[in-house]
């Protein structure tokens, strides 16, 4: 067990040990736009769904679009005052890399004006400390989903251990009847002795008389 907490707290320090986000380019509608980027030590799915719980949770829903994750008119003091747009995009950190990807995130101020260090500085290094900070959100619901999926194996092995439990007591019961049955067949055995000696000496007296009439 002190094992297992240790593992998870290397790993913890190990996602929070990753680089820290910078600014980008990304393709989008077919011109790049500026951003942020960062990368985390997850899987694809495992961030996608960390974010989208995360903006759930505060009322958001996202649209797709084009491998996009968009979240419309959302307002977090971590940004800034205003309401943005936001653009999450997830790509595996290479083709053989599966457990590593990258995060980039584009803020509009609406109609697809996407920000940068020069247009709003304050918002640029909010975006940078705000991508840098989903880290911990993905480490805990990555955490969150260990424990759900141990909290099944748990629950699978307990379910396993009582069905052992269930048929244990079924075959000590079937051993009762066999020790049982095993008992009245050696009576049984020990009468019908008795019972074959005695019509094997009524067998020989009949035979006697025979020989001697």
């Amino acid at each position: 067990m002190r094992r297992f907490f240790l593992i998870m707290a290397l790993s913890f320090v190990c996602c929070l040990s990753f680089g820290q986000a910078q600014s980008t380019q990304v393709e989008y509608q077919k011109i790049n736009r500026p951003g942020v980027q960062v990368e985390l030590p997850f899987p694809v799915k495992t961030i996608e769904n960390a974010i989208e719980e995360s903006f759930s949770k505060i009322g958001y829903k996202y649209s797709k679009s084009k491998g996009f994750m968009i979240f419309r008119s959302v307002r977090l003091t971590k940004l800034g005052p205003d309401a943005y747009d936001l653009f999450f995009v997830v790509d595996k950190k290479s083709r053989r890399d599966k457990d590593n990807s990258i995060v980039s995130l584009l803020v509009s101020t609406g109609n697809d004006v996407f920000n940068d260090d020069n247009s709003n500085h304050n918002l640029y290094t909010n975006s940078l400390a705000y991508l840098d900070s989903l880290r911990t959100t993905v480490a805990a619901y990555d955490l969150d989903q260990q424990i759900i999926s141990q909290e099944d194996e748990v629950k699978s092995a307990e379910k396993k251990y009582q069905k052992l439990q269930d048929e244990g007591k079924d075959l000590e019961s079937k051993k009762r009847k066999i020790e049982s049955d095993i008992s009245d067949n050696q009576k049984s055995q020990g009468s019908q002795v008795q019972e074959l000696d005695k019509q094997r000496k009524i067998l020989e007296a009949l035979r006697a008389r025979k020989l001697g009439s």
